[in-house]
């Protein structure tokens, strides 16, 4: 043989890579077609987990044609056979390992075409983690699974009366799909389903999370609906009062007419204040920020005032405080009282001194008005010198005429007595009589002026 092999070397390779070839394209046809390989074949060789459910009926699954079985659209296994048990058709699965922890008793398969040739797919649903798990050979009960449903079989349960509606509806349907501008409409509303069953689902979702509290809420319904069965008297008054309540606001509609008329003037104002707050805002801004460099400088000045404002704590308390409290004086009146006090006379007294003044201010203003442009008139105050010098000169012993009048006051000891009873019983004349010149009773020689007889003419 090895003298055969060695003769035909050349065509004994060329058989061999043939036959390599034929094994490599019928691997990858076998693969492509989904085809599982037992666990011991290298590479390609899968650990697998067998399960069966039972199903009312197995129409269109076929093994050996890579039907699969999805979780989630996900292929975790596929179909190996199907048997028909007592009536009830019994398809075996095989599940890749490494998702065989996943599926629990309480799991759930339906049966559910891929395409339009009925090519079948299992939609398998795990199940719940609280329930345990399949063992390996274990059959879904009929009571977890749902075949495939034809359109016959959906038609075939409806009755005449249902059949008929069921045409009018798809007409309508069809009507609504004909032209371009009902499609586009049946499009719209096609397009907000999708938001509203998405808010319907989490309407949903949170319902079935309250589930407890939606309970108690009817139940506690139910004891309120009880009690005001109980109490319809008490029912029947508030429905009465609360007739009269709203008879009571229906009187005021007038007032609440009015008080909505003015609504939209208290709007613009409220508007105009927003839009004067926005430009102050806006103004305010630049100067704001101009006057942070300012801020900023003033924060070591102020940590610089610190010790002064320290240090100057025990002179308020220990001196200005007590000099304060002794010039307000307590509980008695202190100098600062005495000062108020004695200002209010002073107060009283300062309008009539101002408009005293102001009078006098008038009289000096006419004496010293002199006219304008006027070359013979002058103000009084010029001829009050004439008036000073013509006085003097009437006045004066030393005048060409003589004096125009003199006087002689003769004073004897009793005037002089009298004066000075007078300054002894009043004694804010004596500024009178000091300034009268009266001489004194010794300058009159009289060395007891109480005596009328000492009374001797004056030197």
């Amino acid at each position: 043989m090895k003298k055969a092999i060695n003769d035909h070397l050349r065509d004994f390779v060329a058989i061999l890579l043939l036959v390599i070839a034929g094994v490599a394209t019928t691997l990858v046809i076998l693969v492509n077609q989904r085809a599982d390989f037992p666990e011991w074949f290298p590479g390609l060789g899968k650990k697998t987990f067998e399960m069966s459910a039972e199903f009312s009926t197995a129409q269109a699954v076929t093994p050996g044609q890579g039907q699969s079985v999805d979780i989630a659209g996900v292929r975790v296994g596929e179909v190996t056979g199907v048997e028909q048990e007592d009536g009830t058709a019994v398809v075996t699965v095989e599940v890749e390992d490494e998702y065989s922890d996943l599926i629990h008793r309480d799991a759930s398969i339906l049966l559910r075409p891929k395409t339009g040739l009925n090519d079948m797919v299992l939609a398998l649903d795990p199940g719940t983690e609280d329930a345990p798990k399949v063992t390996e050979g274990e059959t879904l009960p009929l009571s977890q699974t749902e075949p495939n449903v034809n359109p016959d079989e959906f038609l075939t349960v409806l009755d005449t009366d249902t059949r008929d509606y069921l045409k009018l509806l798809l007409a309508g349907g069809a009507e609504g799909f004909g032209g371009v501008e009902k499609g586009r409409r049946l499009g719209d509303v096609m397009r907000r389903f999708e938001p509203a069953v998405r808010d319907i689902g989490l309407i949903n979702k949170g319902m079935a999370a309250r589930r407890t509290d939606i309970a108690e809420g009817i139940h506690n319904f139910g004891l309120v609906s009880a009690a005001l069965a109980e109490s319809d008297d008490a029912v029947a008054d508030f429905v009465t009062y609360s007739d009269q309540a709203l008879a009571g606001f229906a009187a005021q509609e007038s007032s609440l007419r009015a008080a909505i008329r003015e609504l939209p003037g208290a709007l613009r104002a409220t508007r105009n204040a927003v839009t004067y707050g926005n430009e102050f805002s806006l103004q305010a801004k630049p100067a704001l920020t101009k006057s942070l460099p300012g801020a900023k400088a003033l924060a070591p000045a102020l940590r610089e005032l610190q010790p002064f404002f320290t240090q100057t704590v025990g002179p308020l308390q220990t001196q200005v405080r007590p000099f304060t409290q002794t010039l307000y004086g307590g509980g008695s009146p202190g100098p600062i009282k005495a000062l108020q006090l004695a200002s209010q006379g002073l107060g009283y007294s300062t309008e009539p001194l101002k408009s005293g003044l102001t009078d006098f201010n008038s009289i000096f203003n006419a004496l010293a008005y002199n006219p304008e442009n006027s070359a013979t008139k002058q103000s009084y105050l010029f001829w009050l010198q004439w008036l000073n010098r013509n006085t003097n000169s009437t006045l004066s012993l030393e005048d060409a005429n003589g004096p125009l009048g003199r006087a002689t006051a003769l004073l004897d000891c009793n005037t002089r007595n009298y004066a000075q009873s007078v300054e002894a019983y009043d004694p804010y004349l004596s500024t009178i009589i000091a300034l009268a010149g009266l001489p004194t009773p010794q300058q009159l020689g009289i060395p007891n002026p109480s005596d009328p007889d000492q009374c001797v003419p004056y030197p």
